[in-house]
Parts: C-alpha cells; structure tokens; sequence
C-alpha cells in the first residue's frame, strides 16, 4: 500500500480493501515515527503552558484549550496500534500480550513514581510511616506527578484489549455503530462533567472519579475510535491520501483550533466562565477539536512518508526515545522553571503580557525542555537502565556483519518488540 507501511525499508506489499488477516506481523508504519513525536510536542506543551504561566488568563487558556487534545491523542494512538498490530491476527495468547506489555510498562512506572517522588521535597517529609504511606498512595494513583496517569490509563487499556478485540471481531460490518455509541457516551460524560449535572449521589461520584483522569472510561471514544482506526488502517490511508496536501492539513488543523478556541471564548465572554474552568480538557468541543488534530496529523505522516520520508533516522530515533521524553519531561521543566525563576526570568516572561505570555512559554521553555528530555532519554536507552528509564528493552549495540546488512536502522521497530505507551508496539 505504497511507501506508507514499510518493512525493513523496503516497500509494503499492494493495497487491499482489507488488512490480510492471517499476518503475524505487520509491517511497521513509518509515518507514526513523526506522528510521535507531534503528540509528544503537544504534550510538553500543555504541561508548560499550564506550570509555566503566573495564571491562567484569558490568551493562555486559549493555547492550554489547543494543546490539551495531547491526551487524546495519546489514547487514540495506543489503542490504534494495538489494534493495528493484533487486531486481524488468528491466534494471541494473551498472557504473553500481558506479559510483555506489563514487563515493558510496570518498571518505567515504579521507577518515574520514585524518582518524582524524591523530587517533591513535601511528599517525603514527616514520619517515616506517613513517607511511605504517601509513596504508596502515588503508586497506586499516579500521585507522583501529573503525567503519570498516563501509564495507569494505558495498562487498563491493555487489560482490556482482548474485550476491545473481541467487540471489534463480533461487530464486524457494524463498526459505525460500535463508533457512533462511543461518540454518544463521550460526549454524554463530557457535558456531564462540564456542568456538573448530577452533583452528589452515585452518578455523581462516578463523574468525580471520570475527572480524576485515571480510569478508561474517562477515555472511551479515543480508545474505541482508536482501536477501529486501528482495524481499518489501510482503508482510512486510502482515504486521507485521496486528500492529503498541505492545504487540507493547514484547513483541517485550523478549523480544529478555531472549534476550540472558539467555543472556549464563548464560556468566557458570553457564559462568564474563568479561563482555568473554560480551558477544561473534559468538554464536548474537544471530541471536534481532537479528530481535526487526529486527521491533520495522519495526513502529515503519509504525506511525509510518500515524499520519501526526509530525515527518517532523525524521526525514527526519536520516536524510539518518545516514551522516555514523555516521562523525564516534567521533571527537566522542573529544573528549568526553577532555574528561570533563580535567574529572573521566569517573572519576566509572566509578566511580558497576554499574548507574549503564552508565546514565550511555547517558542522558549518548550524547546528547550524538549530537546533535553530528548537527550536524557536518548542517553538512557543506552545503558542497562533503559527499561526502567524509557520502557524499552536495553539492546547492547552490535556490529554489523557486512555494510549491506545494515538496512534494519530505519525499522527498528518491525519486530514489534521494545514500546510505548504512545504506540506501544513499534508500528
């Protein structure tokens, strides 16, 4: 299906109205290497537009509302994968699915659950009992820091991927409806958040817990959107192709961020909302402003890749690094909002104004704590501790037997082992 899906460089095979559902392994989908890293620039984004800003004015809410699709993102890109790379099998053993993608996530968890715990000097101080009680409570609640949550969400998606499966197979031929029930309950839960309007009582509660972030049914239309993505890849490719140019992803992207932004104004001038409530990541505009972001971002990939794939080892070594960027990145914006703060500028850029603000916070911290995370993260996967550092499995460099049998760098991923989370297969 053209130079989308590649397998060890070379090309994939023809388009078929279907994926061959025998396949074992599918080959791996080069246009998800910069697909990664996009979602993980939204997702250094938002948590510096949202720790970097003095508060949440009325500019800076509007960027937050843009950058806060990352999470989605995220979920639509994990379940899509799996879905992609298991989906059509005949046979998974599904302990050893488990297996594996516990033993890839589990140890990054624990270990970036201890490091930022260390890290909060309020969380290990007191009695020796109260440390530990608060060191256990962010294991089991991703407390640590704020993007933990993340892992927590995505292990229950794969506890809960043979079910996904299952529904995917039994359905077939009936998948829009499978996706228009999901859309239904998203937004359903979505406006029930927004307006609060079960208050106290069971349901109640349960909304409290979906704001919360940490359990799969705060998520289920990316996961479940996802997962048929996922299952009609090669169909969507198709289409999105028929499409794609750099119009349409500049027009697709746009009518995205003026849905969101757009709607967010209208909480704060017309509804008398505060820019934190308004700029909220559970509210309906955000399923539009999400799948606007989703397509723009697929057709840049193929768009990419059909052009040849220019830089492809750059965007492939990142992408191996991308989980490892996502879990060091608070803690290097830690550092550098406190080494801004020591040196001044931290006050000077919060008080710049409204609009320079939210532009200096984007064109200056997050480049910056991109690239270092990146390098941390590059840095890791290549010691022992790789696995816990950036949930990759730790591969000593070897020397190639012959020039020519090192074509497999820009398909490091095809053999589908290593992850993360952000595509947890390496597809």
């Amino acid at each position: 299906m053209s130079a989308t899906l590649s397998q060890a460089g070379t090309d994939a095979q023809p388009r078929s109205p279907d994926p061959a559902p025998a396949a074992k392994r599918r080959p791996h989908i080069i246009a998800f290497d910069l697909i990664r890293l996009c979602i993980m620039a939204f997702v250094v984004g938002v948590h510096t537009l949202s720790n970097g800003g003095a508060a949440v004015t009325v500019t800076l809410g509007a960027a937050i509302t843009v950058f806060h699709t990352s999470r989605e993102l995220f979920f639509i890109l994990t379940a899509l994968v799996l879905a992609y790379n298991y989906g059509h099998r005949q046979n998974v053993s599904w302990p050893k699915f488990w297996r594996r993608r516990y033993a890839l996530m589990l140890p990054a968890y624990v270990a970036w659950t201890t490091i930022y715990f260390l890290a909060d000097r309020h969380a290990r101080s007191g009695p020796v009992l109260t440390v530990l009680g608060n060191y256990g409570h962010d294991l089991l609640d991703a407390g640590a820091r704020y993007h933990l949550y993340f892992l927590l969400v995505t292990m229950q998606v794969y506890a809960l991927f043979p079910l996904i499966r299952w529904l995917l197979r039994k359905t077939a031929g009936h998948h829009g409806w499978v996706f228009g029930v999901a859309l239904a309950y998203q937004l359903a839960l979505n406006v029930a958040i927004q307006h609060d309007l079960w208050g106290n009582g069971p349901v109640g509660n349960w909304l409290t817990s979906a704001t919360s972030a940490l359990w799969v049914d705060s998520y289920v239309l990316y996961v479940i959107g996802g997962a048929l993505a996922g299952w009609h890849f090669e169909r969507i490719c198709e289409v999105v192709r028929r499409y794609a140019s750099a119009m349409t992803v500049i027009l697709t992207a746009a009518f995205g961020v003026v849905a969101g932004v757009g709607v967010y104004l209208v909480q704060v001038y017309a509804g008398g909302a505060a820019p934190v409530d308004a700029s909220t990541v559970f509210q309906p505009v955000m399923v539009l402003e999400t799948s606007c972001f989703a397509l723009a971002l697929l057709a840049v990939g193929l768009l990419w890749t059909d052009r040849g794939a220019p830089g492809r080892k750059f965007f492939s070594a990142g992408s191996d690094s991308s989980f490892g960027i996502f879990l060091s990145h608070p803690l290097v914006l830690q550092f550098v909002l406190w080494l801004a703060a020591s040196c001044g500028f931290l006050d000077a850029v919060r008080s710049s104004g409204p609009v320079l603000e939210p532009l200096a916070l984007l064109g200056l911290f997050v480049p910056v704590v991109y690239a270092s995370a990146w390098m941390i993260a590059g840095a890791a996967r290549r010691t022992p501790l790789s696995l816990a550092l950036t949930g990759r499995e730790y591969r000593p460099s070897r020397p190639s037997r012959s020039s020519g049998s090192s074509g497999s760098s820009g398909s490091s991923g095809s053999s589908g082992k290593g992850g993360s989370p952000a595509g947890s297969e390496r597809s």
